[in-house]
């Protein structure tokens, strides 16, 4: 395979002014995917050139050169850094390229799974630059093209991508000509597929999509089982989108595939979505689980518009993707009954983008530069979603909906199946007559980190006070609760200054909260006058996104070493006995369950696990069984219980022997999870056998990897140590060894312990060497997959900094990087004492 370097921006915008891409056409020959390694692929691509008589480059990562044309003309192949040089070029140009190319397994490229049943699935993952790894392109975002495939694979086989698929003999498929898409949006999937389709159901004189959804054999009773939720969502969705952005859908059917070993949650591909088939819940899920999968479809159907329909011009505005998709999929997911969905995300995104923003790779929600593409993989964070997400919540606030709506609309009028820059949204915007509007943007989307506000009173008198490296307003209610948490008074303002006085008065025992409704992105510190916050107050706080503030102001205090994590605990496990929502009391345990694995000290972890699972134990006894609540206090103490009676009793729910006690028995994945932690906890391995003859998929082989890869004793560890950073196998089998060999049951033996910062040391010291195995996205997830979160004491901290510094590949160095500063964060709050008061 050639040696590839990422391109370059000014690249781009060289070979951007020069070419103009018509039609390109791509015939693979996947008849052996399931005995060789290879597959050959042959692209046609037509071209005009600005300059008649200069020379470019073709993008292509392949085993073999096989035949190379332009103009009819054969060429004597130049090929630097994954680069085809293309000399003399006419007005009018025809580039022909046959090569044999690479099947992947890292999730990239042409990805090939063999399931457990021997049976073989492929899906193109072209996402960032990973479409040369499967047809040679100009692989950059704008230069567009219309894409047609012709694929011959197995005659059982179907053959699906971003367009409307055709079986033109037996094994022979083509797909009708896309409208113009970028190319690292281009997909084709081919296998044994599952697969079900829904007519389409549009209003008169709309278009509307046929509807599809696809998944392995293995998991079509999971399939079959969500179809009609899974259509009807989607089809709640389509309307919402077409009459918000005054489009109808642009990409002829509209296909969701759930595929095997994918890196991210989704891709956003035109008319053929990708989707991690994890969300095809194995056994019962809770309408929290469901709600998660439904706001990623949401979040996916916004991009056929917003990134698809319009794409960004350069990665520099990846936010335009990514932030816009996040809020959308919550802001209209919302806007057709899906209950909870930013409560959700205050609960989940939120936390995930704060700790992104004060970490050492924190950057700027737009205009990061990304000199190359690369570096643009870097941006794909907490903070392009989340924080993105957040601060258009704030944008909308302070704009008004009609301007904000409006702008959007123009956005996507103007620059239809084209390309466009952050400059070219913000003139839709200034044309709604919004003022003020670059000092805003750069206020909010050109600066990193996030302000901290405190709640402060004054002789009575109630002020927000503002500590930030530069102004930004914030748009918020500040609100007084009593002693029992009922609300006494609130205020909408707008906080500028370092300090904001408002007209609300509070006195002794009474709560002062920032940001019920949270709608800001900021580190909020709320109040208890002259006391500190009780059980009652949390409980009765409304609406729950207050509660929800509540929780996420105490993650960051813990995460800033303001509060020791047992008493952090100590409140989440109180505020828990009171908890209402189903959502938010499996956020508390979880959270709870989290301080006491990873930010406790080693010889305190099982006796803080031991509370979090009394409490649920306790819950689950008042709950009514078979409800949302009962399944996820099984989880939680399916995760927490160090009870080796208890956690056969709960793999025993699914064997029928409590059907009455337990009408909603733990799925395959829970009992995984059981599983993994008998074994850690010093089990026999009969168990994992036992259980993998009760779940031979594809899904139950990787569980068992990690609960292997979960015994304690020495040799075995080391053994999963060095295959962690030495395997060249499929990327997720790594990331599943990898998962099971920091188990935060490994802290119950002190000679265990010791054990665990031995290996620990050795994997910061030896995990660059992994760069040398993969690169994009599957290096970086094998690498956070083993990362020794519970490990944090000084002189492991010290290896691992000498592992930062040292660090040479740009991929890892930013994990590796990123993973210091919170072990360091969990070392300090380790070492803090009681709650500080305000």
């Amino acid at each position: 395979m050639s040696h590839h370097s990422s391109l370059r921006h000014e690249q781009a915008q060289e070979r951007s002014g020069l070419l103009l891409v018509a039609e390109v056409d791509v015939h693979l020959d996947l008849r052996e995917a399931a005995r060789q390694s290879t597959f050959t692929s042959t692209t046609r691509i037509s071209f005009d050139c600005t300059r008649p008589g200069a020379e470019t480059v073709a993008d292509l990562r392949c085993e073999e050169l096989l035949r190379l044309r332009l103009n009819g003309t054969q060429l004597e192949p130049q090929w630097v850094d994954g680069r085809l040089l293309l000399p003399g070029l006419q007005a009018h140009n025809v580039l022909e390229v046959e090569a044999r190319m690479a099947f992947s397994g890292d999730g990239e490229g042409l990805h090939r799974h063999i399931d457990a049943q021997g049976e073989t699935y492929l899906y193109a993952m072209s996402f960032l630059d990973a479409a040369p790894r499967w047809f040679c392109c100009f692989d950059q975002p704008d230069l567009k093209m219309r894409l047609r495939l012709v694929v011959e694979a197995p005659e059982e086989w179907i053959v699906r991508g971003n367009s409307p698929a055709t079986r033109l003999t037996d094994g022979s498929w083509q797909t009708e000509r896309t409208a113009p898409i970028s190319t690292y949006l281009a997909t084709v999937v081919a296998g044994p597929w599952v697969e079900l389709r829904r007519a389409p159901e549009g209003q008169p004189g709309q278009t509307a999509p046929e509807l599809g959804l696809l998944a392995r054999r293995e998991l079509e009773g999971e399939l079959r089982r969500d179809a009609e939720e899974l259509f009807a969502l989607t089809g709640r969705l389509l309307p919402a989108y077409r009459e918000l952005f005054g489009v109808d859908y642009p990409f002829g059917d509209y296909l969701q595939v759930f595929v095997p070993d994918f890196n991210a949650g989704a891709m956003e591909d035109p008319g053929c979505v990708l989707l991690r088939e994890q969300f095809l819940h194995r056994g019962q899920a809770t309408a929290q689980q469901r709600a998660g999968r439904a706001s990623t479809i949401a979040h996916e159907l916004a991009h056929q518009w917003f990134g698809d329909l319009v794409t960004p011009h350069w990665w520099d505005d990846l936010w335009l993707n990514e932030s816009f998709a996040e809020f959308l999929g919550h802001e209209i997911g919302a806007r057709v009954g899906l209950e909870d969905l930013w409560l959700g995300f205050g609960l989940d995104r939120k936390p995930w983008g704060s700790a992104a923003d004060q970490g050492p790779s924190t950057h700027p929600v737009a205009g990061n530069g990304a000199d190359d593409a690369a570096a643009a993989l870097a941006s794909f964070d907490g903070i392009s979603y989340a924080k993105g997400a957040a601060v258009l919540r704030q944008l909308l606030a302070w704009m008004g909906a009609d301007a904000f709506w409006d702008g959007l609309r123009e956005h996507i009028r103007r620059h239809a199946f084209a390309t466009a820059t952050m400059a070219d949204l913000v003139d839709c915007w200034r044309a709604q007559g919004v003022e003020d509007l670059d000092e805003w943007l750069e206020a909010w989307l050109g600066t990193t980190g996030q302000d901290r506000l405190q709640a402060v009173v004054l002789d009575g008198r109630v002020e927000v006070c503002r500590q930030a490296a530069r102004p930004r307003p914030h748009r918020l209610r500040v609100a007084v609760h009593d002693e029992d948490g009922r609300l006494l008074d609130s205020q909408q303002l707008t906080v500028k200054a370092e300090r904001t006085t408002t007209r609300l008065v509070a006195g002794a025992g009474q709560l002062v909260l920032l940001d019920p409704d949270d709608l800001c992105w900021a580190r909020l510190r709320p109040l208890v006058v002259d006391g500190r916050l009780t059980d009652a107050p949390m409980a009765a706080l409304e609406p729950a996104s207050a509660r929800s503030m509540l929780l996420q102001s105490l993650v960051d205090q813990v995460r800033s070493a303001e509060c020791d994590p047992m008493a952090a605990l100590e409140m989440m496990l109180r505020a828990a006995t009171h908890e209402r929502s189903d959502r938010l009391l499996v956020a508390e345990l979880s959270r709870a369950l989290d301080w006491a694995n990873q930010w406790s000290p080693p010889a305190e972890r099982a006796g803080r696990r031991a509370r979090v699972a009394a409490v649920a134990r306790e819950l689950l006894r008042a709950t009514e069984a078979g409800s949302d609540r009962a399944l996820g206090l099984r989880r939680i103490l399916a995760s927490a219980s160090d009870e080796p009676e208890e956690l056969r009793g709960l793999l025993g729910e699914a064997d029928g022997k409590h059907p009455q006690e337990h009408p909603r028995p733990l799925g395959p994945d829970d009992r995984w999870t059981v599983v993994r932690r008998m074994v850690a906890l010093g089990q026999p391995e009969e168990v994992v056998e036992a259980e993998l003859e009760r779940d031979p998929s594809s899904a139950g082989q990787r569980a068992a990897r990690t609960a292997r890869a979960a015994r304690p004793d020495a040799s075995s560890r080391r053994e999963v140590l060095q295959r962690v950073l030495t395997s060249d196998a499929p990327a997720s089998q790594v990331q599943a060894d990898a998962a099971g060999l920091f188990a935060p049951e490994h802290s119950v033996d002190p000679s265990t312990e010791e054990l665990t910062r031995e290996l620990a040391r050795g994997w910061w010291r030896g995990i660059e060497a992994t760069a040398r195995l993969r690169t994009g996205w599957g290096l970086a997830q094998c690498v956070k997959a083993g990362i020794p979160w519970t490990v944090a004491d000084a002189q492991t901290l010290a290896v691992a900094r000498e592992a930062v510094e040292s660090c040479q590949e740009p991929t890892v160095r930013r994990v590796l990087a990123d993973a210091l500063d919170e072990l360091g964060r969990r070392g300090a709050a380790m070492a803090t004492g009681p709650v500080r008061r305000n």
